[in-house]
């Protein structure tokens, strides 16, 4: 969870490693007054270290559609895709 200066929350990420190497992003937000200030990045960045805490190798997402908005997020931080609506990273 991100919180901005008077303590409100502006984003938050959540994520595991149901497979063994696997981790997965279950969801990502950020409010939208907070978005383009690097919030996304550093929770992506923070799951996937706690991710690497248990063993995952890399760090998957899937999108809504083919057409979400947050694809160029996922590809600008090195996501490439394992299918139309499915992204992936090492970490």
């Amino acid at each position: 969870m991100a919180t901005g200066p008077d303590g409100a929350v502006i984003g938050a990420a959540a994520g595991g490693v149901p497979l063994p190497g696997e981790g997965e992003i279950y969801a990502l937000a950020v409010v939208p007054g907070a978005r383009r200030q690097g919030v996304g990045t550093a929770l992506l960045t923070a799951a996937g270290e706690r991710m690497l805490c248990f063993g995952a190798t890399e760090q998957r997402v899937t999108l809504p559609s083919e057409r979400d908005p947050s694809l160029p997020f996922f590809t600008h931080l090195g996501f490439a895709p394992l299918g139309p609506t499915r992204l992936n990273r090492v970490l």
